[in-house]
């Protein structure tokens, strides 16, 4: 049987304090009690970058304009009832502050203690991109 596949947009939210945003997803989805970087999936005819967009305004009420929206990576998770397909986005600029419209957690954590929280295995190639970026800056 052919799993489902589903593609999403997240995005690594990055402040002046060097930290980024975390949200705990709710316990009325698949994977509660685990922590993800903000985003989710891509409708039927939406690109990965007006996707983010869109998911930046309707969960945390902030907007981010398409110029400061910097692709990192991909990565692909199989699940195993489905396989995810993610496009992972960096940015240090948008408009507004970030509130949970979802009534998740969210917090601003510093990158080397990001590994203190569950996050979604799926996640865990995007936060070895978001370390080594860190690390390949400090040496420089």
């Amino acid at each position: 049987m052919k799993k489902e596949k589903i593609y999403v947009s997240t995005i690594a939210l990055i402040n002046w304090e060097q930290k980024v945003l975390i949200s705990s997803r709710s316990k009325n989805k698949p994977l509660p009690d685990y922590w993800e970087f903000p985003g989710g999936k891509i409708k039927k005819n939406e690109n990965p970058d007006d996707s983010i967009i869109r998911e930046l305004d309707e969960e945390l009420n902030i907007f981010i304009k398409k110029e400061f929206l910097r692709p990192l990576t991909f990565t692909l998770y199989d699940y195993k009832d489905f396989e995810v397909i993610i496009f992972f986005y960096l940015s240090r600029n948008w408009s507004g502050t970030p509130i949970s419209n979802e009534k998740q957690k969210i917090l601003w954590v510093k990158l080397d203690q990001i590994k203190n929280y569950k996050m979604l295995p799926a996640n865990q190639k995007l936060i070895l991109t978001l370390l080594d970026m860190k690390n390949n800056k400090k040496k420089k």
